[in-house]
């Protein structure tokens, strides 16, 4: 029986560091010309994003709260390769699966989740390079792990109140398509196994934060837990 530790480092393929202009996919490559303009490599943000950040993987700490029932079991999904799946049509498989994994994680007081086979990564929040074009909700941009990967502050996206004492502590890296985008969030909760029939999905009357964020809605135990849509986020990002 694995825990969410074993997940990260037997299911999870890295992004090989050093990536260069020239290696700039082209999500990565619009992202940089839509916040940064055209000639960004001789821009400041350009030359922040020559040299990795340098990262701490979360093993353990908010993440060891993982219980054993709440652990994945069988065998490993594929997470070696990037999702290849887009729009409706991700959104569909994920649907369609029978059981599905779930990261949740707290944004200020209130608890969401994502599909972990959308996670790259979990680490402690990383330094950003602001970007004065970028709409308030884009934290900044960063060189993580080679790879050009915007910061998203879910708090403000969500439209969600935070008190003075606010922190976000943790980042969840996701890949969808071909770029990686970072979730900002206070704390991570735990992992879910959930079967179809206590997932609904198409909930967009039902919540009332970014209703169009939000792909279903888990019941665990006395716990309603939003699920957000990774994929509408990454065109909210992009299309902003």
């Amino acid at each position: 029986m694995k825990n969410l530790e074993n997940y990260f480092e037997q299911d999870v393929a890295l992004p090989e560091t050093g990536a260069s202009a020239k290696d700039l996919t082209g999500s990565e490559r619009a992202f940089l010309e839509k916040y940064v303009g055209a000639g960004w490599e001789n821009t400041p943000a350009g030359k922040a994003l020559e040299r990795p950040v340098r990262v701490e993987q979360v093993i353990g700490g908010g993440l060891d709260a993982v219980t054993p029932d709440a652990a994945p079991t069988g065998q490993p999904q594929d997470n070696a390769a990037p999702a290849v799946l887009s729009g409706d049509a991700l959104e569909a498989s994920l649907m369609a699966e029978e059981e599905l994994r779930l990261v949740s994680f707290h944004v200020s007081d209130q608890v969401f989740a994502v599909p972990i086979m959308l996670v790259q990564e979990v680490l402690r929040a990383v330094p950003a390079t602001k970007l004065p074009a970028a709409p308030p909700f884009l934290a900044g941009v960063t060189n993580l792990r080679g790879r050009v990967t915007p910061l998203v502050d879910l708090a403000r996206l969500l439209g969600i109140p935070v008190g003075q004492d606010h922190e976000d502590k943790f980042l969840i890296v996701c890949r969808v398509h071909d770029m990686q985008i970072g979730l900002l969030v206070r704390a991570i909760d735990t992992m879910y196994k959930a079967p179809r029939g206590d997932i609904e999905w198409n909930i967009e009357a039902q919540v009332g934060v970014s209703a169009d964020l939000m792909a279903g809605l888990l019941k665990a135990d006395d716990r309603l837990i939003k699920i957000l849509s990774v994929n509408r986020l990454f065109q909210k990002v992009l299309k902003s």
